[in-house]
């Protein structure tokens, strides 16, 4: 289909939604009656007191487990698409390249350059990593059971100071999700196969239940996957995965109630073999040690060489709902993550990130027959370790090795007046240390020290923010937000140097950002029991004091002046027994106001769509996936925009799923999935490392048996 196929088509699914819209506006009346739950009528968990996504006056988006296993993603970063204002950057199918860029903010195509911009978090752990042309996560999907993406720095509050761009939470399975009552155990196996790098993923879950109080999970995942094909037939050399990972997590019951939950879990990955030497970036060249045929072909085979990549968690939670005491609702999460890559050739040494945290807050609440107030204060500390070992005995300027300390206290306030008006205050006050060590003490490609060395430095941020959604009807409401933002320069900014400089200096990131929106649920539009959630949101955010790669002759990293992001997105949902739909799109533009240039880490126009049908009678559902990505040519003066990355592209998929919900096939499940259906060659212009996965199928078989 040429562009102007797909410009019409994109402008005629926009008019078709915006004329449903409108009718329902003008036709529908309020209901009072529950329908189908829609995607956007999901509780939302981590922005605060519990509420559905639609009544929350923040961008925010869940996927449950349904959405994941149905989607039999290549990597969790895959999942973006569906999300709109998010995007995988770096590579969106290789696990190596794995990195998530929310409203312009995160990489372009590396690691480096994002730290605290997009925060991702595992049951509370922060997993970070940055390293020459590496993605920043390694996990893949198949121990997830939700994924929540809160989009904006509102999240700032309850996340950290440093949050520009959003917040991504996975959640790992617990025992419970497999044991119904009665169980005293469940086995979980589930195999998937994959045509287009002719492997599998074998999966493998045990739960069990120990007497009343006590649940314990163990699973075990294995991929066994070939080379990347694209579109054409070509394969992504240095792209096969053969990866086993491990979750062990007990979950401990301390009262009858079960509100007083102590948890601790054990999540550990590890990828070792041949892989590419940029799987998150632009390919290797000439101008480095390794040859290249001139165009940046990322099908050469020269580019690969020996690496192993593990990835840990260790977790220790413990919460107290205390549903009879107002004063009491206390979170505390002790965490410890460690991501470490060892490769030899090009750069031979390992490279480590490690973060110990520990995180506690409470929520007191005043409920009223007027109003409702949840009070929320909390702190969070950390440590974070990044370091060097150099195989070869020299040392260079990338990757600079350094401590960071942390301190942050927050206080967020949720008041509710008569179920309509909701009004969400908060202030967040963080402190930070940052210390070079070790490698970042010496001259570069030598052992000795340096004529001066950089020093460490501290600041403090601040991240208040002031938000409020109203009912105008009992279904349509509007809502908006301000926040401001301080974002402290992380270690690679700071320590990153070249030959004249040793430190960079940088002075905080500040952003004022904006938000507004409305959003509305219809019930019973069409049939009995349907329902139609969408919420629109705009978002304008001014970035001063940009921190940016330097040019020649300025430093490694410099503060440069002014940026302004903004944009909108447009999210849809349908749902009734038989027939389901949805919509993702964002519009997103990003500007150097110092440069008077695009930003280069702007993701083009683009529409997700879903449209299906469900067979209740037999457990039965359908359906079909596009992509539609406009081409990007927003971008900075000289470049040259004929490469594949540039153009514009729809991809599509259909899917199909069995579960049997009774008789004795439950517990069974069937996924199949064909994507990429058309075989497409095409190239997403945030993931460098190459272009996309061409025609794949896919069949996942699961059974589940309990005892």
């Amino acid at each position: 289909m040429g562009l102007a196929g797909r410009v019409f088509l994109v402008f005629s699914a926009s008019t078709a939604v915006g004329l449903v819209l409108a009718a329902g506006v003008a036709n529908a009346q309020d209901a009072d009656t529950q329908g189908s739950a829609t995607l956007l009528q999901r509780l939302i968990l981590g922005a605060g007191a519990p509420k559905v996504a639609v009544d929350t006056p923040q961008a925010v988006t869940v996927l449950e487990d349904e959405d994941i296993q149905e989607a039999v993603p290549d990597t969790p970063a895959a999942l973006a698409d569906r999300i709109p204002g998010v995007s995988a950057a770096g590579s969106g199918a290789n696990v190596l390249g794995q990195a998530f860029n929310i409203r312009g903010f995160g990489p372009q195509e590396v690691g480096s350059n994002q730290e605290g911009r997009v925060q991702v978090n595992v049951d509370g752990a922060t997993k970070y990593y940055e390293s020459y042309r590496m993605g920043g996560f390694f996990d893949d999907s198949e121990l997830y059971k939700r994924v929540e993406v809160l989009r904006g720095p509102a999240s700032g509050t309850l996340y950290g100071t440093s949050v520009l761009g959003g917040v991504v939470n996975f959640t790992t399975k617990d025992a419970s999700d497999f044991l119904e009552d009665g169980d005293t155990g469940a086995l979980r196996l589930k195999m998937t196969g994959d045509s287009n790098q002719e492997g599998y993923i074998a999966t493998g879950i045990l739960a069990v239940r120990m007497g009343e109080n006590a649940e314990f999970l163990a699973a075990g995942s294995y991929q066994d996957l070939q080379d990347i094909v694209i579109g054409g037939g070509s394969s992504l050399n240095g792209t096969s995965v053969n990866s086993p990972s491990t979750l062990l997590k007990g979950t401990f019951y301390l009262d009858e109630e079960r509100e007083r939950v102590l948890r601790a879990s054990y999540d550990y990955k590890i990828i070792d073999g041949v892989s590419a030497i940029s799987p998150g970036g632009d390919p290797i060249c000439a101008s480095f040690i390794l040859p290249c045929d001139g165009t940046n072909n990322p099908l050469n085979p020269a580019r690969t060489i020996p690496r192993k990549v593990q990835d840990t968690t260790a977790i220790i939670s413990y919460e107290d709902e205390a549903s009879d005491n107002p004063w009491l609702d206390l979170n505390v999460n002790l965490s410890y993550s460690r991501q470490q890559n060892t490769q030899e050739q090009f750069i031979d040494a390992d490279f480590s990130y490690a973060y110990y945290e520990l995180k506690a807050d409470n929520t007191f609440e005043w409920i009223t027959d007027m109003y409702e107030n949840y009070l929320t204060v909390g702190i969070a500390g950390k440590f974070h370790e990044r370091r060097r070992e150099d195989f070869d005995g020299t040392s260079v300027s990338s990757h600079p090795e350094g401590n960071e300390r942390y301190f942050g206290a927050f206080v967020q306030n949720e008041f509710i007046y008569q179920d309509r008006l909701t009004i969400i205050g908060g202030l967040r006050v963080d402190w930070r240390e940052l210390e070079p060590v070790g490698t970042t003490l010496f001259q570069r490609d030598t052992v000795t020290p340096r004529p001066v060395l950089p020093q460490a430095v501290s600041d403090v941020a601040f991240a208040p923010k002031i938000a409020a959604i109203f009912d105008v009807t009992e279904s349509f409401s509007v809502f908006g937000s301000y926040a401001y933002t301080e974002r402290m320069a992380g270690i690679d900014e700071e320590y990153d140097w070249n030959r004249t400089n040793v430190q960079n200096n940088l002075d905080k990131e500040t952003a004022n950002s904006f938000e507004i929106g409305v959003s509305q649920t219809l019930n019973d539009l069409a049939f009995g029991g349907d329902a139609l959630s969408y919420k629109l949101t705009g978002f304008y955010s001014i970035i001063d004091d940009l921190i940016v790669r330097g040019g020649t002759g300025q430093a490694d990293y410099i503060n440069q002046g002014q940026g302004a992001i903004y944009g909108a997105e447009l999210e849809a949902s349908y749902d009734s027994d038989y027939v389901f739909a949805g919509v993702a799109a964002s519009l997103i533009r990003g500007d150097n106001r110092f440069t008077d240039q695009p930003l280069t880490s702007i993701a083009p126009d683009e529409v997700f769509l879903t449209i299906g049908g469900k067979i209740p009678e037999h457990d039965v559902r359908f359906g079909w996936d596009a992509r539609f990505v406009a081409a990007q040519d927003r971008v900075p003066s000289g470049t040259n925009t004929t490469g594949l990355r540039y153009q514009a592209f729809d991809v599509h998929d259909m899917f199909a799923s069995w579960k049997p919900q009774d008789g004795p096939l439950t517990g069974f499940e069937v996924v199949g999935r064909v994507d990429n259906i058309f075989d497409e060659r095409y190239q997403e212009y945030l993931q460098t490392a190459g272009p996309a996965k061409g025609r794949t199928f896919k069949l996942s078989v699961a059974r589940t048996f309990t005892f």
